[in-house]
This record gives C-alpha cells, structure tokens and sequence, in this order.
C-alpha cells in the first residue's frame, strides 16, 4: 500500500493560509516516480563512489519535468551532516534547463522555504517565487534569498534522516507552467522515503568501504615500517662500518654516499607510511597532509627530496586558525633554503606537545655568512608573534643553518578576541 503522508500547500495569499490534505497519486504517476526510484538505486549499486547528491537531482529532475531541481544540503559537509536550526545551507546539486551557475549557491536557513523544509521535515507546494529576488538580504550579505531556487510552481520535498531531514530538494517548472498538484508532491514524497533509505544504505556502504581501505593502508604502513624500513637501516650500517674498515679513501667516500642515499630511502618511505596512514577527515583539512603536498610540490627543486619527520599528533593538537601559518613557515623555510643555502641535504620536523608546535627546517648548505637570508624570513616572525612563539635562524654545526618556528597551543582562547587574523 503506497504511503499517503499529510500533504501541505502554501497559499501565497494576504492571509497567508495553509491547508492540509490528503492525496492518492495515480497509476501512471506512481509508476514513473518508481522508475526514478529504481534508477537511483540501480546507479548508487553500480557506481558507489557516485555523486549521490548528482544523481538523486537527476531523478527527481527526470521524473518531475521541473525546469530547476536543486538538492539543498548543510554548508558544511554533505548529505550525512544534519544542519542546525537557522545554519546556513548550499546547494549541492542542480540540474535542469535552469540550472546554469546554481551549484555552490549558499543560502540561509532561516528564509521561509529551506528553514520550513528543514525544520518542519514535511513536503509543500508553493506558487512561485513572490517579490523581489533580493528582498531581505542586506548589503554585502553572503548568502543568498533561498527563493533563487524557485523560478515559478515548486514542490519543497525533505528526505528524513534520523532525526531530521538531511537533504531538502526543490523541483521548480518555469512562471506560467503548470502547477504541481498536490497528488505530484504525495509521489515525490513516497520517492523521497525510498531514496532516502538507498542514501543511507549507500553511505554506510561507503563508510565501510573507506573503513576497509583504511585498515589495508595502515597494515601496508606497518610493515613498510617495521619490516622494510628497518632492513634498510641495518644494510646502512653495514656499508658505514665497511667505509671505516677500508683504507681507500675514494672508496670509502662512496660507500658513505650510499649509506647517505639509503637514509634519503627511509625518509621518502617515512613520508609516504605517513600519508598511507593518515586519517581521512571531514569538515577540516589535515595539517600533515598540506605539508605532505607541500613538500611533493618542491621536490623537484632540490638536488635531493627534504627528508621530512613529524612527531606528535599535529592534525588533533593545531587549530584550523594556525594551518595557514604552518604551511606558510614549511614553504618559506624550503624556498630560503632554495634561494640561498646551495645544500645538498635538507631536513624538515615538524613536532607537537600539548602546549606547543616546532617547527624545523636545517640545511648542509653555505650558512648565515654573508648571506640575506634573514631578510627573506622576516614575515615568520610576524607569524611567530601572533602565536605568541618565536623564530631563530641561525648556523648549524659543522656547516649549512637551521631555522626554528615555535608557537604556543596553550590558552589559544585567548587569542581569539581578534589578535588572530
């Protein structure tokens, strides 16, 4: 038996009057939204990495001839994050004649359409877009009147979650078209229940799925660490004591060289167990993983790869504020290096404490003499400051420099009355 929920259509009259009734859609209609119903889950099986919010706007779209069918979601995340009452929202999918430049589009909340959708969880009817496109946003406002998504007749059709809707999609036909009939919106919301169990079947899959490849990953760093890395490290000793032992001094010389090349092996496996092993994270981006790509960035560059060392738990300790500062320091430390040390050896360690981030970059190169390489890291010291830490750039024995970046991770509450930009 289909589900005949308690239909609302919104009256854009003076009074502002709502009734409620009931609907039973016909055969031919039932059957086409059940298309659509199978088509999304026939697409989410085939291609589990799909774009969901794509392809449930697709359907929709297809199957209720909307010149606009947009799928409004949380600002931040996706589809799996429910957003507060008065959060502001986006639009996560658009499609449709109309559709040109709508994805990405943030509106707010708390307007009449996606706040009722989102707080009152009920699928509605509306007439078509009333007033002016701009009415009620003030200058500069970052978002946008969420009746941009309503160009004419609109059904609003919520897909529940566990507590509340996750997704709002709004289907509009073009000013004049015909209206959407409150027997449309009881199939829509019949499709609406179905589609939003196959996305929530399609996340947890997903989600076991990246579980699944995460362990893979943190089993390969394992034994990246405590088999091979490891073996390497002994074959380097051995050549070490096989150079002291021989009197040929060419000799000798080389096999050093290649006991340095096996140490630039074991950083460059360091470096890619840290990216296998690293976390995936939503909402935020992970500071490792920027000095991850960082560092593959000016590879290049270097006659031979900055070997890189973390230690401590950078991505739980260091705020989103200071990550732009991070970064900052690790590329203006390497291209100082670049610019002015002539180094055949770079080393790069980022640590963390519960009070505190370091930061490290040293170098084999020419040093601090007679070089301008304080003028180049003079804004470092600025960032230093904002993080109540300090900044050092001096010689490093027996040749090249050494800079140090600190900044301080205790009472950063104190520092956000606007000292933090």
């Amino acid at each position: 038996m289909p589900h005949n929920p308690i239909l609302t259509v919104q009256d854009h009259g003076h009074d502002g009057r709502e009734s409620a009734l009931h609907a039973v859609p016909s055969r031919e209609m039932r059957v086409r939204w059940a298309a659509a119903a199978a088509h999304l889950v026939d697409a989410l099986l085939a291609e589990p990495g799909a774009d969901r919010l794509g392809v449930l706007t697709d359907c929709i779209s297809g199957a209720s001839n909307a010149a606009l069918t947009c799928a409004i979601v949380p600002l931040c995340g996706d589809s799996e994050n429910v957003p507060e009452t008065g959060a502001d929202i986006r639009v996560g999918a658009a499609r449709g004649p109309r559709a040109r430049n709508m994805t990405g589009l943030v509106l707010s909340s708390t307007r009449r359409l996606s706040g009722r959708a989102f707080d009152g969880g009920r699928p509605f009817l509306i007439d078509g877009p009333d007033g002016d496109a701009n009415d009620g946003v003030c200058p500069g406002e970052p978002v946008i009147r969420d009746s941009a998504v309503v160009i004419g007749p609109t059904m609003v059709v919520p897909l529940a979650g566990q507590e509340r809707p996750v997704v709002a999609v709004t289907a509009s036909r073009a000013r004049g078209a015909t209206p959407f009939t409150v027997a449309e919106l009881a199939a829509a919301s019949e499709f609406a229940r179905l589609a939003g169990r196959a996305l929530r079947l399609d996340s947890g899959y997903a989600n076991r799925e990246r579980r699944a490849i995460q362990r893979d990953r943190d089993r390969i760093g394992r034994d990246l660490h405590d088999q091979v890395i490891q073996r390497i490290f002994a074959a380097g000793l051995g050549v070490q004591a096989v150079g002291r032992l021989t009197e040929d001094q060419a000799l000798r010389q080389r096999l050093m060289n290649e006991a340095r090349a096996l140490d630039v092996v074991m950083a460059e496996i360091r470096t890619a167990v840290f990216g296998l092993t690293a976390p995936e994270r939503t909402g935020r981006a992970s500071v490792r993983r920027g000095i991850l790509d960082l560092l593959e960035e000016l590879r290049p560059l270097f006659p031979r790869p900055p070997m890189l060392a973390f230690s401590g738990a950078i991505d739980l300790l260091v705020p989103d504020a200071m990550a732009d500062d991070v970064h900052a320091v690790v590329r203006e430390g390497l291209t100082n290096v670049l610019r002015h040390a002539r180094a055949g050896e770079t080393w790069v360690s980022v640590s963390v404490t519960a009070r505190t981030l370091r930061v490290e970059i040293s170098d084999d190169g020419v040093g601090l003499t007679g070089s301008t390489r304080r003028s180049g890291v003079a804004g470092l010291s600025v960032r230093a400051e904002r993080w109540q830490g300090m900044l050092s750039l001096t010689d490093r024995r027996p040749r090249g420099a050494r800079l140090i970046w600190t900044a301080s991770l205790a009472d950063l509450s104190d520092l956000s009355d606007g000292s933090v930009r």
